[in-house]
């Protein structure tokens, strides 16, 4: 059987990035199935995202914002990868490569990829169509892989174009 066979309606993982620290392994990977999800696994517990969530995610100002909602203590926060926000509306993101992992539903598309900092590696989320990115880290995977029910993340859609603070939004 080859990688194109597969039974309508079964979900199957496309592409796949392996992180690891001293805590253990986190696998990140694209699964399709009626729709294209990002399921982030820890081992013990996973969370698939779609293209919005993804967007959501990487329109966060910062690690403390995502913690709260996640009720995570300082687990992104603290980080060593860190939760690192990328390009707001005023600038361009990162160009999206071949080796990314797309995402993508009619109403988002985000780019994974995998990164290597000083301080270790993490993936980053790239939302092209929102003009913004995001950094996160192993520590930071194996919080939102504990994510049980993903309707925790609706908060990030109170305004649907984005923090209130961005100028499509206006000021807080």
């Amino acid at each position: 059987m080859s990688d194109n066979d597969h039974t309508i309606g079964e979900t199957r993982a496309t592409d796949s990035i392996q992180l690891g620290d001293s805590e253990g392994t986190v696998t990140v990977r694209k699964l399709v199935s009626k729709g294209e999800r990002l399921e982030i696994d820890r081992g013990d517990g996973s969370v698939k995202l779609d293209a919005l969530l993804l967007e959501g995610l990487a329109w966060q100002p910062d690690g403390a914002a995502v913690d709260e909602l996640l009720e995570a203590d300082t687990a992104v926060a603290a980080d060593p990868v860190g939760f690192t926000p990328g390009q707001g509306t005023d600038s361009e993101p990162p160009e999206p490569t071949a080796d990314d992992i797309s995402i993508s539903n009619e109403y988002a598309q985000a780019f994974v990829r995998a990164v290597s900092t000083d301080s270790g590696d993490g993936i980053e989320v790239v939302t092209p169509g929102r003009g913004t990115s995001t950094t996160l880290g192993v520590e930071s995977l194996r919080a939102l892989a504990g994510v049980t029910d993903t309707t925790v993340f609706s908060v990030w859609f109170k305004t649907p174009f984005g923090p209130e603070d961005t100028p499509v939004e206006g000021p807080l």
